[in-house]
């Protein structure tokens, strides 16, 4: 079976398509038996992973054998591009709109040469080959007072990314001699804007501030009830919110410098329940401190009046069908890391739920009979303050 049946009636069209000369060229749906692919992270403090994609193909033809070299569609001057590096993108398609999902090179080809011939090709997007490279040492600390996107930017650039980027953040930066992993390098810029970086779903290189999740759009609405305009979940996992609350953070700006902030109402009413550590070489003491203080408040527990409040539960993981969404797929095939999704819960005792939350990773699976989606999630705290 292959995925020909999502024809755009019920589900998208879903193509698989290799850069061959410059241009987008489809795999043909036919062909294709699975695409699955994962992006983000599972939890908000571990870092963010390399997106992984994997593409199952019917090899009865013989085509996509990276040994094949007789005319066919993915044959260059006598030889196959079906192998390491070759980009590769997933495009659905729905009510003409069409959406690019994930954006990757190719790792590797495994061929099943037996009596049921495929071939699966992984894909990593390009935060695995900007964390391969280490920077030279710099001969003495330069760049000085450079923002946090001027300085990603540049090790973008350093660790030879061509791509497109999107860098938001003007928060200064103490001088560096870098000598470092590039990818180390970005995240002392993430960790003093208290943001993200990751590779877009169509390969852009994203940097964001915290600030910035106040912006992004509401995709979806998930619900237990099957309310309109809302997509039923299979599972949600939840936790309760003792486990998330941080209400002392210290911010370490190199050698005996540090910054340290305590949200005292929280810690008045549940004790220093867990300290966040952080190295920020940010450039200025007062950015520091305000640093400081966003993370010991960003999740200290508190309400509308900056009072204690209960603890509350909150959704780590959303399980759900992307089959039949009708005039959901828009919102569903454009949400990206870091959008907001709202997820509505009725439980056994009658108590009905509404939490409010961002999106840290998701997991897309498709096969011909199904289509399971798994968003990992975390609260989208109203706390916000100028860093």
């Amino acid at each position: 079976m292959t995925l020909a049946a999502y024809d755009g009636t019920n589900a998208p069209t879903v193509k698989v398509q290799f850069l061959k000369s410059g241009t987008w060229t489809d795999v043909l749906s036919a062909d294709t038996r699975q695409v699955h692919y994962t992006r983000g992270r599972q939890r908000p403090d571990l870092s963010i992973d390399p997106g992984r994609a994997t593409i199952v193909l019917d090899n009865h033809s013989g085509i996509y054998d990276p040994d094949y070299t007789s005319a066919s569609t993915w044959v260059v001057s006598g030889a196959s591009i079906l192998n390491a590096g070759l980009q590769m993108r997933v495009v659905l398609t729905w009510s003409g709109t069409s959406y690019v999902t994930y954006t990757g090179i190719m790792e590797s080809p495994d061929v099943d040469a037996g009596f049921d011939a495929n071939v699966t090709f992984t894909f990593i997007d390009h935060l695995a080959q900007i964390s391969a490279v280490t920077l030279k040492a710099l001969p003495s600390y330069q760049h000085n007072l450079e923002t946090t996107a001027a300085r990603v930017g540049r090790i973008l650039t350093a660790a030879g990314f061509t791509g497109t980027t999107s860098l938001s953040g003007t928060l200064q930066m103490q001088s560096t001699t870098e000598g470092l992993n590039a990818l180390t390098l970005i995240g002392q810029c993430v960790d003093a804007q208290a943001g993200a970086f990751y590779i877009s779903r169509t390969g852009v290189a994203t940097l964001i501030q915290h600030t910035d999740k106040f912006s992004r759009p509401t995709q979806l609405f998930f619900d237990d009830l099957q309310s309109t305009n809302s997509i039923e979940y299979d599972n949600i996992k939840t936790q309760p919110g003792i486990l998330q609350l941080v209400n002392r953070a210290i911010i370490t700006r190199g050698k005996l410098k540090q910054k340290t902030s305590t949200y005292q109402p929280s810690v008045t009413k549940w004790g220093v329940t867990r300290t966040k550590e952080v190295e920020a070489l940010l450039a200025n003491d007062v950015n520091a401190q305000n640093l400081a203080a966003f993370y010991a408040r960003k999740n200290a527990n508190y309400d509308a009046t900056g009072l204690p409040a209960n603890k509350w539960t909150t959704v780590s993981q959303i399980d759900f069908c992307a089959l039949a969404l009708g005039a959901l797929y828009p919102d569903f095939l454009a949400c990206e890391l870091f959008d907001q999704v709202r997820v509505h819960r009725l439980t056994v005792d009658g108590r009905s739920l509404t939490m409010y939350l961002v999106i840290e990773g998701m997991d897309i699976n498709i096969t011909p009979d199904d289509w399971r989606c798994t968003f990992y999630t975390s609260p989208m705290n109203p706390y916000r303050m100028t860093i």
